[in-house]
């Protein structure tokens, strides 16, 4: 019985000791993990909500800038240089990338040695403030690898390892922070777009924000507008980004060519303020590049030649190609007046009939209609093929004359002129020239106005 005794005494004693060793271990275990998470604790720089950040302060060897959020965007508002136009990707990746800032590694306490050690005497310093605390990185050089950037925060004032992927969107010059796109507007601010070219004025487009119709004023003023080749345009300007910013310097603008450049374009916007920028062409790469100078940001960029296709337009470029005097469907009458074709009818195309001399006209006949639209159309739209506005010529012995009366009541005349050549005849509206000469071809030959007025006789079997 003794020895059952002394066996099971044993046992106990072994077993308590397994536990001690067990719970000496454990509470190793527990330090070491408590040490680890306070580690990894104090390599968390910051984890804040971007979205409650409203202004960033940066304080560089460019200079000192305050950008603040208000109505949707990052502006300017403090600087120690001039004023330039914000790059929204940039200031919102420094708030982005902050927020979540990690260190890789800690090199102790942040003495005067370690600041001469890592570059942190005269830091790079980003601000973040918003609803809460401020928030304030300080970064030093980068390691030797170029893996890490040395750096330190308000609150934490130990010199860490900050990952260069991370830090890179952070520490950021001036050239970043400008706007890289050609202009800062999107296109419904867009009123107004003028080109000067080799000192001369080429175009000027105007908005009327009343009707949103685009204009050429002054010369062409009389002429319409393709709505959408200026839509296809501001689409194109508006999305325009550079592809190259170049370093600041107050020779700009004799080095790259811009005391002589090759255009000058404006655009205003609906707030009154305009965008100057000057073209050059220059350097070995003229042919793929060309070097646009910001006037108000005093930028040089370089941007596709391609892409700027809109500084070689001429305002026929941007007009309709055709001038349209009446529509069918909005006409009540109309009449011909020339040395080979006279006459006039009246109508009423919503109704499907026509009337010419005793002759009742059916419309609802598809044939019919066919062939009375496209008489119709030979007098009503006409393709021009100069635009001549420095001439003034006489309203004189017109070739030909079409005269409409409107559903509305309203009296349109159109009138054509031989011009000096004769293959060509000046088109004048109500009297008033339109600055657009059309081929005569339309008055005679197989394609003119009376070749489908015969047609149109003989597709409706009636009488000239």
């Amino acid at each position: 019985m003794k020895k059952a005794i002394i066996a099971i005494a044993v046992l106990l004693i072994a077993a308590g000791g397994s536990i001690a060793a067990f719970m000496s271990v454990k509470s190793k275990s527990d330090k070491e993990t408590k040490q680890e998470e306070s580690r990894l604790s104090d390599y968390v720089l910051f984890d804040f909500d971007a979205n409650s950040i409203n202004k960033v302060d940066i304080s560089c060897a460019d200079g000192d800038y305050t950008f603040e959020y208000a109505e949707e965007e990052w502006s300017l508002t403090e600087y120690s240089d001039s004023y330039f136009d914000t790059n929204q990707t940039a200031v919102q990746g420094i708030v982005t990338f902050m927020s979540y800032l990690q260190a890789k590694d800690s090199y102790g306490e942040l003495t005067d040695e370690a600041k001469a050690n890592y570059g942190l005497e005269n830091p790079y310093v980003v601000t973040l403030s918003g609803d809460s605390k401020p928030y304030t990185l300080y970064i030093g050089k980068q390691s030797p690898t170029g893996e890490y950037y040395y750096g330190y925060t308000n609150e934490k004032e130990n010199v860490y390892a900050l990952p260069s992927s991370i830090i890179s969107n952070i520490f950021v010059d001036r050239l970043t922070l400008k706007d890289k796109d050609f202009i800062p507007y999107i296109t419904s601010e867009i009123v107004g777009l003028e080109l000067v070219r080799d000192g001369e004025k080429i175009y000027n487009l105007e908005l009327d924000t009343d009707t949103n119709v685009w204009s050429l004023p002054d010369r062409y003023d009389k002429l319409s507008v393709d709505q959408t080749k200026v839509g296809s345009m501001l689409a194109l300007i508006t999305r325009l980004t550079a592809e190259v910013m170049l370093p600041e310097d107050e020779n700009d603008i004799k080095t790259y060519g811009f005391d002589k450049p090759i255009a000058e374009f404006t655009v205003t916007a609906i707030d009154g303020t305009k965008k100057t920028l000057l073209f050059s062409k220059y350097g070995q790469n003229a042919d793929t590049y060309t070097y646009v100078y910001n006037q108000e940001a005093k930028q040089v960029e370089t941007f596709y030649s391609g892409d700027l296709d809109f500084i070689e337009k001429e305002p026929v470029d941007f007009l309709m190609k055709k001038v349209e005097c009446a529509n069918l469907h909005a006409t009540s009458e109309f009449e011909i007046i020339s040395e080979n074709l006279n006459a006039s009818f009246t109508l009423n195309a919503n109704e499907d009939w026509a009337k010419y001399k005793d002759n009742d006209i059916d419309l609802s006949n598809a044939s019919v209609l066919n062939y009375f639209e496209n008489f119709f159309n030979h007098v009503a739209y006409f393709a021009f093929e100069e635009i001549d506005v420095e001439s003034k010529p006489e309203l004189e012995n017109p070739l030909f004359t079409v005269k409409f009366t409107k559903t509305n009541d309203v009296h349109t005349q159109v009138d054509f002129v031989e011009s000096d050549n004769s293959e060509l005849c000046y088109i004048f509206i109500n009297g008033e020239y339109t600055g657009t000469l059309t081929s005569t071809e339309f008055i005679n030959g197989t394609d003119s106005a009376a070749a489908a007025f015969e047609l149109f006789c003989k597709q409706a079997g009636i009488e000239k």
